[in-house]
């Protein structure tokens, strides 16, 4: 207990005589705001208080989630602005994908709604759709 009396009173003097030094003007708000936090630091070092045993652990959420879906809409995107550039009219485009251990998300069926040949949108995706499933469905 003493030790903490000894740095909160050594804190309060080393911030009091650093606000006193303070010059004013448009800076000072800014100093004496470091000056604060400076101030709160101290008293939490002083109280040892141990800010290494809080276990910030990760649990699957609402924002693993959405994660999740901006990838498969980002990957959409990438299928159909490279049937947009090889002048393919589709109306939908719609990603099958499974989540594997590790949290990545790997596209296994691409359903492709369309008019063309299904070689045609083949040739046009390429590398996409190596090792995918791929199915057409005709307008």
């Amino acid at each position: 207990m003493t030790q903490f009396v000894i740095s909160f009173c050594a804190g309060c003097i080393l911030i009091g005589s650093l606000y006193i030094i303070c010059p004013e003007g448009n800076i000072s708000k800014t100093v004496k705001a470091v000056f604060s936090l400076v101030f709160l630091v101290i008293i939490i070092s002083a109280a040892n208080i141990p800010l290494k045993s809080i276990d910030f652990e990760f649990s699957p959420t609402t924002e693993t989630a959405n994660f999740n879906d901006m990838q498969i809409t980002a990957a959409e995107y990438v299928f159909s602005y490279t049937l947009s550039q090889q002048n393919i009219n589709f109306s939908k485009i719609q990603l099958f994908t499974d989540i594997l251990d590790d949290g990545s998300i790997v596209i296994t069926k691409v359903v492709i709604t369309s008019s063309e040949p299904k070689e045609k949108i083949i040739n046009a995706l390429g590398a996409l759709v190596i090792n995918r499933e791929v199915e057409i469905i005709n307008e």
